[in-house]
């Protein structure tokens, strides 16, 4: 019983951290906006058609939006109910790395795997800032478990959750999450040369299962976007951003994820690229190997090729692969010796890093008091105890385990709360609320986003110059303003009889400036409420 208890207890630290995140605020820009339309879905009913402020949408395929509605219709509008579906994706991709860990190589390599996944700075960030990723990750990882579990036993119900996984990830995010599991699979098979797994005429059932399943969104797409919809879901979307078809670009490099890894993999970054180049060294020798595997680095290494030519890149894109190398970590880890150098490196790095958010929390936003702060140098001082008496990966896995649960705690119960009610909008929204202002007596010029219509329970109006502005000020009317805005009424002698002046940060774009309370008022934009 204490042995089942202390096996589980890593995974409840995880959801513990994931679920000290659940209530804070949803942050702008993306998860606002995907909160927003699943609250928009539910009030509407419609399911099928996705409308983002009574506009038809076409970004982002719905499973997110679906869950996220159904979840606030059992359990009420909130931050939390937005986010509970995709924390419960989460735990299904831990679970899942684990497993395939497991069937991989052993138990012990599958449950560190999942604790390093669990832990990385990436996983802590989209179960706090949830967009479609979440739900993606999980899936993937879910699928490819699934699909090689299928391959070795050939039993059914690997290959239905296959085809629920696969189905999962395409209606978060379109053909990738098809790509990913078959770039998995299809690299073991051509390294392997064991072309004989491809003529089982079971893939064909797998393959329609998925399309049955995807039925419902493509009937959707259609009858909301015509054919150009179901073009866009399977190729503009995805494809489109390699061939240059989709209009979304922004200049990154192709070593744009090679930056994102150094921090999002934290605090097992070294180990991970430790893991990395040993596969790729030792490639060869395993091919010579009949028990040797290559779905983890083929799917790694084509998907990062793949992604890393898109003229669009964000940060959560690349990290799908994160189940696939934590795995090759853990089993790294379990090739090293005793107090070897990397064990040694991982140590400090880790603890540098708790120490450093320490200091951070406490200086950048002392209104949090002491005690995170104080938690996390508790960790670096448990972690060295640890890795004094550990041996082989346990030394290895075990402290930085620990101080990735401190990190984790100090940014969603000391960052954060300290960090989100700089957003304004939000912030606006909650107030309409609480004081019951009539539909008809607010308007937004030219200022506000989707955390204001999330939080205020409608869709807010939204003018887009003065004229139209003034035109429907009246007594009782009060308009949301930013700091140029309201400057623009003043000189058409549009005075209010009072305001509320707001301080304002885009959250999501951290400065030096802004962490830095001396210069954070020269960080800080205003946006007004003006009573007329």
């Amino acid at each position: 019983m204490l042995n089942s208890f202390v096996k589980w207890l890593p995974y409840l630290a995880i959801l513990l951290v994931y679920i000290a995140g659940a209530n804070l605020d949803i942050m702008e820009v993306d998860a606002a906006q995907y909160a927003s339309i699943s609250w928009e879905m539910l009030k509407s009913g419609e399911f099928l058609e996705v409308l983002d402020r009574n506009e038809d949408y076409l970004d982002k395929p719905p499973l997110l939006f679906w869950l996220s509605a159904f979840s606030m219709k059992l359990f009420g509008f909130g931050n939390w109910q937005y986010k509970l579906p995709s924390i419960l994706f989460s735990v299904l991709g831990i679970f899942s790395t684990y497993k395939l860990g497991e069937r991989l190589y052993s138990s012990k390599i599958g449950h560190h795997a999942a604790m390093i996944f669990g832990g990385t700075l990436a996983m802590i960030m989209i179960n706090n800032d949830i967009k479609t990723d979440t739900i993606l990750v999980s899936s993937i990882v879910f699928s490819i478990w699934t699909l090689v579990s299928f391959i070795q036993t050939q039993q059914w119900k690997f290959l239905i959750g296959a085809a629920l996984g696969i189905t999962a990830a395409m209606l978060t995010k379109g053909p990738i999450g098809l790509m990913m599991p078959a770039l998995a699979i299809g690299a073991h098979v051509l390294l392997k040369r064991n072309f004989q797994v491809l003529l089982n005429w079971k893939w064909l059932v797998l393959i329609l299962m998925i399309a049955v399943l995807l039925v419902p969104m493509m009937f959707g797409l259609h009858r909301q976007h015509g054919p150009n919809g179901l073009k866009f879901y399977f190729w503009t979307q995805s494809f489109g951003r390699i061939t240059g078809e989709n209009a979304w670009r922004n200049n990154t490099t192709p070593l744009y994820f090679t930056h994102v890894f150094l921090w999002s993999f934290l605090p097992w970054t070294l180990l991970g690229i430790a893991a990395l180049f040993s596969e790729l060294r030792n490639l060869k020798e395993g091919l010579r190997k009949p028990d040797s595997e290559f779905y983890l680095i083929g799917g790694v290494v084509m998907v990062w090729i793949g992604l890393s030519f898109s003229k669009f890149k964000l940060p959560h894109y690349i990290f799908v692969v994160y189940p696939l190398i934590s795995i090759l970590a853990a089993k790294y880890a379990h090739h090293l010796k005793g107090h070897s150098t990397w064990a040694w490196i991982q140590l400090v790095l880790s603890s540098l890093a708790a120490l450093f958010l320490a200091v951070l929390l406490y200086y950048a936003f002392s209104g949090g008091g002491l005690w995170l702060p104080i938690v996390l140098v508790i960790c670096v001082v448990l972690a060295f105890i640890l890795f004094f008496n550990l041996y082989r990966a346990s030394q290895v896995i075990l402290p930085s385990f620990i101080l990735s649960i401190g990190i984790g705690l100090g940014l969603n119960m000391h960052f954060y709360p300290q960090l989100l009610p700089y957003q304004a909008n939000a912030f606006v929204g909650k107030w309409i609320v609480d004081n019951e202002i009539p539909e008809e007596n607010f308007v937004g010029f030219s200022t506000g986003g989707r955390a204001l219509d999330f939080y205020a329970k409608r869709i807010i109006p939204w003018m887009e110059d003065a004229e139209s502005t003034l035109a429907i000020i009246k007594p009782g009317v009060i308009v949301y303003a930013n700091e140029s805005r309201y400057h623009d009424l003043l000189k058409y002698g549009a005075v209010p009889k009072r305001e509320i002046v707001l301080q304002n940060f885009e959250v999501q774009n951290l400065t030096i400036q802004f962490l830095n309370p001396k210069t954070r008022e020269a960080a800080l934009r205003k946006n007004y409420l003006l009573f007329y």
